[in-house]
């Protein structure tokens, strides 16, 4: 039969576990109160992130929406539809069409002014400014929105519609310097045969053909299999003339 006789030393340590045990009990007792707040607190943290995500969840699907009736109108027809089976909008004229679009883009900047669907809808204002002549307005909307996402594909897009604008407003020499920057940098905000060809036409609109003529090598070069390779062996080539600029972004309909 064992011994279930406790000797001095267990005997000891049992006293020192019911002395911390009774010291965690009467501490637990004394702030009941704030451990029971504390408790609250963490769960109407849980509560309000959770219903943040939902509000803002449910805002964005609305802002979408709104920004897709916005841009249906920017590419609804023009004249006389009347033939037509499409219950979508149309209009008489492209003014027409232009002033409905841009009152609804505004509505989702407005409306939602911190979403995803307002910063798109800021690129598709600037497009609107660009065709009305409105520069300044065009490139501090399209430079916001790049500011905000310069690696989405729109944001690439966005750049190549500053490069464009700036060309056109006589800035040719800083785009071209702009750009060179852009070739010596590892990480490219933009494919490597884009730089170039950017660079390239904007060199040839300076004056600068032989400059260019090297621009265009490069991208026979090191990328034969960009959709820039044929127009740059033209280009090397003599054919086809000065070369035209790039033209202007246009948004998907």
């Amino acid at each position: 039969m064992s011994d279930h006789r406790l000797t001095r030393k267990e005997m000891k340590r049992s006293d020192h576990f019911q002395l911390a045990m009774t010291n965690i009990l009467d501490w637990i007792q004394d702030h009941r109160r704030a451990l029971i707040t504390g408790a609250v607190v963490i769960v109407l943290v849980v509560v309000a992130a959770v219903a943040w995500t939902f509000w803002s969840a449910a805002r964005e699907e609305k802002a979408q929406a709104v920004l897709a009736d916005a841009i249906e109108t920017y590419g609804a027809p023009i004249g006389d539809t009347s033939a037509q089976k499409d219950d979508g909008p149309h209009f008489a004229t492209a003014e027409a069409r232009r002033d409905r679009a841009k009152e609804l883009f505004q509505q989702v900047r407005d409306r939602y002014g911190s979403s995803q669907a307002a910063a798109i809808a800021g690129v598709y204002l600037g497009e609107i400014a660009a065709d009305q002549g409105d520069s300044d307005t065009a490139r501090t909307l399209w430079q916001d929105y790049l500011d905000k996402d310069p690696g989405t594909a729109l944001g690439a897009e966005v750049r190549l519609n500053l490069f464009d604008l700036d060309r056109s407003n006589g800035k040719a020499e800083q785009v071209a310097t702009e750009l060179e920057g852009m070739l010596a940098r590892e990480n490219k905000p933009l494919p490597g045969d884009v730089i170039l060809y950017e660079l390239a036409t904007t060199l040839e609109q300076l004056g600068r053909k032989q400059e260019a003529t090297e621009r265009y090598r490069q991208i026979i070069d090191e990328y034969q299999g960009s959709p820039y390779a044929a127009e740059a062996r033209q280009k090397t080539a003599g054919a086809g003339g000065a070369a035209g600029l790039p033209q202007s972004f246009q948004m998907p309909s």
